[in-house]
């Protein structure tokens, strides 16, 4: 089972009301829902006193209180075992699927990209890369977790990788994808395309997208609520309930705090500096 909290604060301006709020106390309430063999338990928490019981939330959350579904605004806490569910992982998918259907769309062998992920976490999405780019650069400061998968790539397609630690060989790419936070300076291109799993901890040349959009599967939208987006939900159904084909879903958009874009606005751009790189390339021979 999943669990799912939601805070709502209760405030009242007039002193009368304040009282009677206080009186009445806080409210638990929980509502079940099951779909597709899953079961989520919806916890709502009315907060009329202005305080959180979170001994009381314990004994109803039990043992999912270290991956609860929650919004980022609730302080959880960490000396009872509280933590809030990490989407990290589904993130890696919806990214990897976004960039890799664009590739595909693009059909540009020789467009110049690459792979960041300095922990070497995500070395699965390298062999769906060299299917649609040749040579492309992975930037990781774990180099050996490549091994295994540049090996069969190299069996399988004769196909070679650029594997260095060195930020600089990022310079000349156009299109890049970030399986880890950039949380550091970045020698990227003006023109760059990021798609990435969070927003840039530090300013970065181009332009990095990382909030995704895609339509919730119609099996699972009982699972709906205002609260959490569709993405958080998926991630939580995905990583802790075993629903693996949620790890097909390709985002319909990919967006940052000023601009939305899609899987063709995003080729329209690349082909377009792509052409344009090309032929300034021609023309310096």
């Amino acid at each position: 089972m999943l669990t799912a909290l939601t805070i709502k604060n209760i405030t009242e301006e007039k002193r009368y009301k304040k009282l009677l709020n206080k009186i009445k106390g806080n409210k638990i309430q929980t509502e079940i829902i099951e779909v597709e063999s899953v079961s989520m338990k919806f916890v709502t928490y009315l907060n009329r006193t202005g305080q959180i019981n979170w001994r009381r939330l314990d004994s109803v959350i039990g043992n999912q209180r270290n991956h609860l579904l929650c919004n980022k605004d609730v302080l959880l806490p960490k000396t009872l075992g509280f933590k809030r569910f990490d989407n990290r992982e589904y993130k890696i998918r919806l990214a990897s699927n976004f960039f890799i259907h664009i590739l595909s769309q693009l059909n540009k062998k020789d467009l110049q990209v690459a792979l960041y992920d300095p922990k070497g976490r995500s070395t699965e999405v390298l062999p769906y890369i060299v299917k649609y780019v040749a040579n492309p650069v992975v930037v990781s400061d774990n180099l050996t977790a490549f091994n295994c998968e540049i090996n069969n790539i190299y069996q399988e397609y004769g196909a070679t990788i650029q594997l260095t630690n060195n930020r600089s060989n990022l310079s000349e790419c156009k299109f890049v994808l970030a399986l880890d936070e950039i949380s550091e300076s970045l020698p990227l291109a003006g023109d760059v395309v990021v798609i990435s799993i969070s927003k840039p901890t530090v300013s970065v040349s181009g332009v990095v997208y990382y909030d995704f959009t895609f339509m919730m599967p119609r099996e699972f939208l009982d699972f709906k609520t205002s609260e959490f987006s569709e993405e958080y939900l998926c991630g939580a159904l995905y990583t802790k309930a075993n629903k693996y084909e949620l790890g097909s879903v390709v985002p319909l958009t990919c967006s940052n705090e000023s601009a939305t874009q899609t899987c063709k606005s995003i080729c329209k751009y690349l082909k377009k500096h792509h052409n344009s790189d090309n032929k300034n390339n021609r023309a310096e021979k």
